[in-house]
């Protein structure tokens, strides 16, 4: 109950709560308590995903991941920098374009962008800094 509270602004704060006493459970018994420190790893334990996992070893210790949410799937494509159709397919294709030492910082930035300029519907295009670059892939309206 702790957890859920804890975790209560997130949604599906419940199943999450669950999934994250379960983890530290696992944690505990199979891993000597320590969070795992590489992707593969990370990946075996159930409630982990790859957007999960990539953060871990982002903010948790310091190595490049791509963590590919759905404000980085969108942009990506939208600016053409990718043409995928799923957020596990957008972080392979960027690894495979974006340069290893911005994959890290890439995520914070187009969180951030996605949230205020380049929204899901309607984004704020006269108001975008890299509009001159932007094909605006699968944008029906704009402003």
């Amino acid at each position: 109950i702790r957890i859920a509270r804890a975790i209560y602004p997130a949604g599906f704060y419940r199943t999450k709560a669950r999934t994250i006493k379960r983890l530290c459970r696992t944690l505990v018994q199979q891993h000597g308590s320590r969070v795992p420190a590489d992707l593969e790893t990370l990946l075996t334990l159930k409630g982990v995903g790859r957007k999960t996992a990539n953060l871990v070893i982002t903010v948790g210790y310091g190595q490049p991941g791509i963590c590919v949410d759905t404000h980085v799937h969108r942009i990506s494509n939208r600016l053409g920098i990718v043409k995928t159709r799923t957020p596990e397919q957008t972080e392979f294709a960027l690894r495979q374009v974006l340069p290893r030492r911005h994959w890290i910082r890439f995520n914070d930035l187009l969180v951030t962008f996605g949230q205020h300029v380049c929204k899901p519907l309607s984004p704020l295009c006269s108001t975008c800094p890299v509009s001159h670059l932007c094909p605006r892939t699968g944008v029906g309206k704009h402003r």
